[in-house]
């Protein structure tokens, strides 16, 4: 309408000019007529004057519910799956076989990798033997005293020839193999391979193995099958193996050294090589040993068996199923101790990581693969305790900005380790994330949670004498809400007392004042 007034001021305006000019006076008189007349009778609803003052503001007003900024904080976590099996080495030694690739599928159940295991496989033979034997003796458990001692006999002689057997192979390794490649000027200079403290401890431990062969080779000359062989093979076995310590400290600095050198007469290869055969050969002598050791202590209860049972016969019936117990438990020791040097997988899956290959070394407890169901994820996160107390299982969030998950699991309490709440978010099945990776996970908070913070765009509020203000309307009249502010949060700022969620404000304050008359849109 302001339009249509400038128009009919600039026609009085033009007229003026021309007011010599009888023509464009009336021209002009016709044309007030006009306006004059459609204003009567066509426009009679038209507002009243004041509501086309130009002076009027236009304002937004919206609850503050919808001002009121979704809250949201984020954290960092892993992708897991769901079934996934870490497998570590529980024996040590080297790996003599490894039967799958990273990438392939194994059943569980199915073996991974194999460690050396000659002495446990003896062993396990051996209490088969034992077990096999106790079952016989249920049907036959009148064991004759004289037949026991004879098996006890054979197992004595078996154990002094073991005992025999081990000094003459150890004697022979110490002093042809290993002391000529210690004592060489290679090996024996601490700058070129050893760091400071295998050295001495190899020169120390050789001076010892010296003492120890001499004390040894003394006894084993006067030992009969009357002595203490129980006691004679437990020392052999600690021999063999300080020697196959030896000897392992020697394959691992030869093998980070030239392969060419000459090291005792011989390439360093060649000692390799030497020096492998004899591990092998020590390995054998410790096997003999320990399954003389069974062997003996089987004949000695045989024969403890034939005199309780030659005594009392009344009693052959609990005793032989008292046998079967030990025989079985001794069965099952080394059935559990060699299953500790095959590496198996628990479940079914893909080996996403293998960490073994042929020909190493390992010690119990050394990471060996991983295996997983790729297809079933989720996700491993923590939080601080004010956050998870706001969350609940079954709330969605959103991962990397263009995935999805849900809350399937929050800790009842802080995880001492972490110092945090542990988090756990399922995937859904076809999610795009990978088994493995990190992700930026964002926990939005509805704005309707009860005790939820209030909080308003900061040109919402109108710095006055008497303090912050917010403004309403009251019949196109602007009222002030005096309320009482909090924190700045980012471009909000928080109202402690004042308003509510409900009330309805105007959205920008700039440049309005108290008791003025504006027009309102909730757009």
């Amino acid at each position: 309408m302001s339009y249509t007034i400038d128009f009919i001021i600039q026609l009085i305006l033009d007229s003026l000019k021309l007011r010599y000019q009888r023509k464009s006076v009336l021209i002009l008189y016709a044309v007030i007529f006009i306006v004059a007349f459609y204003f009567v009778f066509f426009n009679k609803s038209v507002a009243p004057v004041i509501s086309e003052d130009t002076n009027v503001s236009m304002v937004t007003m919206k609850p503050i519910r919808d001002l009121t900024a979704t809250a949201s904080f984020k954290a960092v976590g892993t992708v897991e799956a769901i079934s996934e099996a870490k497998l570590q080495t529980e024996a040590g030694g080297r790996v003599t076989a490894v039967n799958t690739t990273l990438g392939a599928r194994v059943k569980a159940g199915a073996i991974i990798a194999r460690i050396e295991n000659a002495s446990e496989s003896a062993n396990l033979l051996q209490a088969e033997g034992a077990y096999d034997a106790a079952k016989a003796g249920v049907a036959q458990s009148n064991v004759g005293i004289e037949q026991a001692n004879n098996v006890l006999l054979t197992a004595k002689n078996q154990a002094l020839s073991s005992v025999r057997l081990a000094y003459s192979t150890s004697n022979d390794i110490f002093y042809n193999k290993i002391k000529n490649v210690i004592n060489d000027n290679y090996i024996s200079s601490p700058a070129v391979i050893f760091s400071e403290s295998k050295l001495p401890f190899l020169k120390s431990e050789k001076k010892k193995m010296e003492i120890v062969l001499t004390k040894w080779q003394d006894s084993v000359s006067k030992m009969t099958v009357d002595d203490d062989l129980t006691l004679a093979l437990l020392d052999a076995q600690n021999n063999v193996k300080r020697v196959i310590n030896i000897t392992d400290i020697l394959i691992n600095v030869l093998s980070d050294s030239y392969l060419e050198r000459i090291v005792a007469d011989q390439t360093v290869k060649t000692q390799i090589s030497i020096l492998t055969n004899t591990r092998s050969s020590l390995s054998a002598s410790l096997a003999t040993l320990e399954v003389a050791e069974v062997g003996l202590s089987n004949a000695q209860n045989t024969l403890k068996q034939a005199k309780i049972s030659g005594s009392s016969i009344s009693d052959e019936e609990s005793l032989a199923n008292a046998q079967i117990k030990i025989a079985l438990g001794s069965l099952r020791s080394a059935q559990a101790n060699y299953e500790k040097t095959l590496i198996r997988t628990p479940i079914s899956g893909v080996v996403n990581a293998l960490y073994l290959k042929t020909g190493d070394y390992v010690n119990p407890g050394q990471m060996a693969a991983v295996i997983a169901n790729n297809h079933g994820l989720e996700i491993i996160t923590s939080i601080s305790t004010d956050d998870s107390n706001k969350l609940k299982i079954g709330d969605k969030v959103m991962i990397d900005g263009n995935a999805t998950g849900t809350i399937s699991e929050i800790g009842g309490a802080v995880d001492p380790t972490i110092g945090k709440v542990a988090l756990k978010i399922t995937l859904p099945n076809n999610s795009p994330l990978q088994n493995g990776t990190t992700v930026l996970i964002e926990f939005a908070l509805d704005n309707k949670t009860t005790n939820f913070k209030i909080s308003v765009p900061l040109s919402a509020v109108k710095l006055t004498g008497i303090g912050p203000v917010l403004f309403t309307t009251a019949s196109s009249t602007l009222v002030a809400l005096p309320v009482v502010l909090g924190k700045v949060e980012g471009e909000n700022v928080l109202i402690s007392e004042g308003a509510d969620l409900d009330t309805i404000i105007v959205t920008d304050a700039r440049g309005l004042n108290d008791g003025q008359i504006v027009r309102v849109t909730t757009k």
